[in-house]
């Protein structure tokens, strides 16, 4: 087997797609966030309204238009369309590349420094660790 190269973060990206939707034109990688966002309405608007001329819509009340805005939750951009979700989303992505000797030394000393505190800590389910968190701040409380 060969050995698999460390890896050290080379930048990030912003990665815009639509949910359910494999075919969309906004699939896309960007370097910036708002170019992102930007782009990514661009292109739900080009689906979903079409990108009329400003000559084809004679009377604009008559023209369905976007009411767009973001929202951020669970670690990504939402794009909402008169406050609907439209499944638009655009997250931060990771591009990594091959650590350098002076990175591995790095990540080495990282881990052989976080060693000692993951060796001390409790090993138990997220349950018992919460109950006994309860438990030992409920002593810790003075009673009224």
């Amino acid at each position: 087997m060969t050995d698999v190269p460390r890896l050290a973060r080379a930048l990030a990206v912003f990665h815009a797609w639509w949910e359910d939707n494999d075919w969309w034109d906004g699939n896309e990688l960007y370097l910036d966030l708002e170019t992102a966002k930007t782009h990514a309405a661009f292109s739900y608007q080009g689906d979903e309204y079409g990108h009329p001329d400003d000559e084809e819509c004679e009377e604009p009340e008559a023209c369905a238009r976007p009411d767009f805005s973001w929202e951020f939750d669970h670690g990504q951009w939402m794009l909402l369309d008169h406050g609907k979700d439209t499944l638009v989303r655009v997250s931060e992505t990771t591009v990594y590349r091959p650590a350098t000797p002076r990175e591995v030394e790095q990540q080495d000393a990282l881990q052989a420094a976080e060693r000692p505190a993951r060796a001390t800590a409790p090993h138990m389910p997220l349950a018992m660790a919460l109950e006994h968190e309860a438990a030992k701040r409920l002593k810790e409380t003075p009673s009224a």
